[in-house]
């Protein structure tokens, strides 16, 4: 009797482990189907509102750029996102996370490895406040987190910086973002995707800064044309 007690025990917390690690990873991470594409391990994205705002439902209007990229090569995606925050600036009214903080995101190395960001780091948080962040402070921030991502990734991993998807606001913070993070992941050695031209057309942004569902697609095809082609 005590034996079939146990096994009993034995099978009730097995079940609960099952659903609790359900939820936990349900609460990090949006997942798109794996199967049999070039990327077996699939691919992991830290990122901004440009991602987390959006999902993976096939055919939605909020159907995310990245879930176009790992439905295109039936690949796993897990999402590490947080609107308002990037290299150096944290999200959600100053109270959340930047980039580095999302150690988790280099659990369990993907085939793929992209960081999708800077579009919020033209400011900085001081005293619960969004100030303007200089040149320096940028740099700094992005060369620190690039790095981190090689010393935390193995070397099969293809790491694959975004130049920051823009809308139509604020051209000069573009130009002035945008040349400091591709100078950065030239000078440390890794793949950069240009974004540019891809959400400043007409309608492919719903109030200047977060795309519609065409400009995820659109954002979604440059990607895509990268991982096609052999990591450089």
């Amino acid at each position: 009797m005590r034996i079939w007690h146990e096994r009993r025990r034995a099978v009730l917390l097995a079940a609960i482990a099952t659903v609790v690690g359900g939820l936990v990873a349900g609460v990090t991470t949006d997942g798109a189907h794996a199967g049999d594409g070039p990327y077996p391990d699939g691919i992991v994205v830290v990122g901004d509102s440009i991602t987390a705002r959006y999902s993976d439902d096939e055919g939605a209007a909020d159907q995310g750029w990245w879930s176009f990229v790992g439905r295109h090569f039936d690949a796993d995606v897990r999402t590490f996102a947080q609107s308002g925050s990037g290299y150096q600036r944290q999200g959600n009214r100053c109270t959340g996370d930047v980039f580095a903080d999302r150690i988790e995101a280099f659990e369990d190395p993907p085939s793929v490895f992209i960081v999708e960001g800077g579009r919020n780091d033209w400011s900085t948080c001081r005293d619960g406040r969004r100030v303007r962040a200089t040149d320096a402070a940028v740099q700094d921030a992005v060369v620190s987190y690039l790095r981190l991502a090689r010393q935390q990734l193995p070397e099969s991993t293809r790491i694959v910086v975004l130049g920051p998807p823009w809308g139509e606001l604020h051209p000069w913070e573009m130009r002035r973002i945008t040349s400091i993070i591709r100078t950065a992941a030239g000078r440390e050695g890794l793949e950069y995707v240009s974004t540019t031209g891809t959400l400043d057309q007409h309608g492919r942004t719903d109030d200047g800064v977060h795309p519609t569902r065409a400009g995820s697609k659109a954002l979604g095809d440059v990607v895509v044309a990268a991982l096609s082609q052999p990591a450089p």
